[in-house]
């Protein structure tokens, strides 16, 4: 055996573990981003909507979900693109990889809607909600290491 082919096994478990730091990365974000969601979901709510007599109303409460969904995703993309994907960004925010970063996330979101809509006929209510956020991870961050941050950017 050659320097080369010993050394492939120790590359690979490398590279194994540098990807597994940013699935992590990805998650702990994502946990963060999911209370960031709920926070301004709850609080335009209770601030806004409750005052003008609109939390019962499915467009207001709509809107405000989708108002925590787009707070908590351009956190998300500041975060994972200074730390998570920092070698692949060159810890640079753009429009178009913001914009393909939310495209990728609407898709994970569409597949979590859904896995869920379709768990939920098959599993206990409880579960069928834990299952899709395993399903969307997954889905994100493929999507995010692939078509958003695919490949480290040199410096100028």
């Amino acid at each position: 055996m050659n320097d080369g082919q010993q050394n492939r096994p120790a590359g690979r478990t490398a590279a194994l573990m540098r990807e597994g730091r940013k699935v992590l990365s990805f998650g702990v974000i994502g946990v963060g981003n999911g209370f960031v969601n709920y926070a301004v979901t709850v609080g335009v709510t209770v601030l806004a909507l409750t005052p003008l007599g609109l939390a019962a109303s499915d467009p207001a409460l709509g809107l405000a979900k989708a108002l925590g969904w787009a707070v908590a995703v351009s956190n998300s993309y500041l975060f994972n693109t200074l730390f998570t994907f920092s070698a692949e960004s060159g810890r640079r925010l753009t429009w178009p990889t913001y914009l393909r970063f939310v495209a990728s996330g609407t898709v994970g979101l569409a597949i979590e809607v859904t896995s869920f809509l379709f768990a939920v006929r098959y599993l206990p209510l409880s579960l069928a909600a834990i299952v899709p956020i395993g399903l969307a991870f997954v889905a994100n961050f493929a999507m995010a290491r692939i078509f958003v941050f695919s490949r480290p950017k040199r410096p100028h």
